[in-house]
């Protein structure tokens, strides 16, 4: 690939190896983003994929929470009888230490739910990372913070924690759902809960794709920010026929609309919210 180098993926904390995680990897330049690869790689696999010594990515969005609500950590931290956590850093390092029954224990006793200042800020939909109905976001959640505290902070910088590094990779928490309702494209329907529905989901999964490659053309000056967005054919077909290959489709494409249109994105670090410092962000463009 030439270009800017730029990544979205889906991510699941499922046990099986390999899990339903999926990459979409595209190159970004004056004349769009061109995506030519969405694979099945799993989560157990994704530290890998981001540090490759012969692939450079300047972004990579990754739809998983990446980190907890402050009113939890505070009774997190109060359980383990330590200090308030003050940073991102701290949090992640010490699920690093803890072992998933551990912190699953800690969230059965906390019982709230509680969403993040991000979730409630950009989608009504968005789940608490402590949702523990079906689907649960309690193993993802805590297996996505394990991943990010594992990365070399040389070549990575988790956003808004850690600041940018010279030639390396912002990691961004993206939430494919919102960036879709964002652009005033289908957000719902295109996930196959059983086979009855297989058909009706893949129609739906086509049609966003395809408004997703004309978006510029079919949305007019509302849109004209965007990136332009070719897909290759074997990409184009693993997007129509798995959701979390098209999820992570969308997660690029937020992370290359993010790389050419910052105004459209609220910078977290500008707004009046100090929890997001330990709670983090969800990178979603404004609605259109």
């Amino acid at each position: 690939m030439s270009g800017v180098l730029v990544a979205g993926i889906d991510f699941s904390g499922a046990k099986t190896v390999p899990n339903d995680t999926w990459i979409a990897a595209g190159s970004l330049t004056n004349m769009g983003l061109e995506v030519d690869e969405i694979r099945k790689v799993g989560s157990h696999k994704v530290a890998a994929e981001l540090t490759k010594p012969d692939i450079c990515y300047s972004a990579v969005g990754i739809d998983v929470p990446f980190s907890l609500p402050s009113e939890f950590l505070a009774f997190m931290s109060e359980k383990l009888g330590k200090p308030e956590f003050q940073s991102w850093q701290e949090v992640a390092e010490q699920l690093v230490f803890m072992s998933f029954e551990q912190f699953l224990e800690l969230v059965v006793e906390f019982k709230k739910e509680p969403k993040r200042v991000c979730d409630k800020a950009i989608s009504k939909a968005a789940q608490s990372p402590l949702h523990r109905g079906n689907p649960s976001m309690v193993q993802m959640t805590y297996q996505g913070i394990r991943l990010l505290a594992t990365l070399d902070p040389k070549r990575c910088a988790v956003l808004p924690f850690q600041d940018r590094v010279k030639n390396g990779t912002a990691i961004l928490e993206v939430y494919p759902r919102q960036t879709l309702t964002s652009l005033g494209l289908p957000d719902s329907g295109y996930k196959s809960k059983d086979k009855k529905d297989k058909d009706a989901a893949h129609a739906v999964r086509r049609s966003i794709v395809e408004n997703l490659v004309q978006i510029r053309e079919r949305k007019g000056i509302s849109h004209k920010d965007c990136p332009r967005l070719s897909i290759g054919p074997a990409a184009r077909s693993a997007a129509m026929d798995s959701d979390h290959a098209l999820d992570a489709l969308v997660a690029c494409y937020t992370i290359a609309m993010w790389h050419t249109a910052k105004q459209l994105f609220d910078d977290p670090l500008d707004l009046d919210h100090v929890e997001v410092l330990t709670e983090g962000w969800i990178y979603s463009p404004k609605v259109l």
